[in-house]
């Protein structure tokens, strides 16, 4: 059953570490544990730096790190989801210090590992428990908490898809939920000069924002609000590719593109993930690598067996395939 985190925001609000009790695990990766001890010093019982998110790696650190009373994650998405792991699998107290504000794993109750190579969520730990230090997230790059914003924008692409499949397959839809996550959709509209900007509001209002999603989707027990072909754009991205990106330019490159397949208000979309920041042209794939991403998303989708959206009802063409890759890279 979903349980809202309590949630601490301000300048220096890391600092409340020091008053833990007990033995402390603390789970961060190299930047953003630095960025911690230069403004604020603490010394945990035990610190493990974050190398991968595969199963075999996260079991084994689930048996092999010391007993804690608390364990703690400091900085992105890994680090976050190895620490829910951890709490998840010993039953203990979780505190989550989200460096930056990249995506939504800080808030949701299930954690993403690698399994053969593919994202899979496994587990059911909601957060109780997030501090946001307004200092710590705006010291990392600006493109990457802009980039937070994408699975909020995703809603516009999400909502088409999760309404087509109920007229097309009686899928369960809620119109409440829906209104929900357009009034969240709205919302990100309104503030976007704040996101861009990185500003302590503009934090917040990403952080509400995750906070407000994560519940609805909770509440029906489904991500369609929020997860539509645009994911699957992502998901098969890295499927070809076998490299990490950040997550939130493939998604906004799946709105770009499904956008257009849809014919769904696209321009309105790219105006927003223009005034957002996000990088709909990811900087680190080719143009020719997005193409073979849509030549084979239809037999992706199907061999993954993900869920139904426009790529089930509109053929993508080699001609939408040109026109699309055109006008993304002009």
């Amino acid at each position: 059953m979903y349980k809202p985190p309590r949630i601490e925001s301000g300048a220096g609000a890391a600092k409340r570490l020091t008053d833990l009790p007990g033995p402390v695990l603390a789970v961060s990766m190299d930047l953003p544990w630095q960025v911690l001890q230069e403004q604020t010093a603490w010394e945990p019982a035990h610190v493990h730096m974050v190398t991968d998110m595969h199963r075999e790696t996260l079991d084994a650190l689930a048996d092999m790190l010391p007993e804690c009373d608390v364990v703690v994650g400091v900085g992105g998405g890994s680090c976050c989801d190895t620490a829910k792991y951890l709490a998840w699998k010993r039953g203990c107290r979780m505190v989550l210090v989200p460096t930056i504000v990249s995506v939504d794993a800080p808030f949701t109750n299930t954690i993403a590992m690698r399994i053969a190579n593919a994202v899979t969520y496994v587990g059911d730990i909601h957060p109780e428990e997030i501090i946001i230090d307004y200092a710590l997230i705006q010291r990392a790059p600006a493109h990457l908490n802009r980039a937070g914003a994408g699975d909020i924008a995703s809603i516009h692409t999400a909502l088409y898809d999760w309404r087509l499949a109920h007229e097309h397959t009686g899928e369960s839809y809620d119109p409440a939920v829906a209104d929900l996550a357009r009034q969240c959709l709205a919302e990100l509209d309104q503030n976007a000069r704040e996101v861009y900007d990185v500003t302590p509001k503009g934090i917040d209002a990403i952080v509400d924002l995750y906070r407000r999603e994560v519940e609805f989707c909770a509440r029906i027990n489904t991500s369609r609000p929020e997860e539509g072909s645009e994911h699957l754009v992502a998901y098969n991205l890295e499927h070809i590719t076998r490299r990490h990106f950040v997550h939130g330019d493939l998604v906004a490159l799946g709105i770009y593109l499904m956008t257009r397949l849809q014919c769904n208000n696209h321009e309105w979309a790219v105006d927003l993930m223009d005034r957002l920041g996000l990088r709909y042209r990811p900087p680190d794939t080719t143009p020719d690598e997005v193409r073979q991403c849509l030549a084979t998303l239809k037999a992706f989708k199907d061999e993954q067996c993900l869920f139904f959206t426009v790529v089930d009802t509109e053929g993508i063409s080699g001609a939408f395939i040109d026109d699309a890759l055109a006008a993304l890279y002009q």
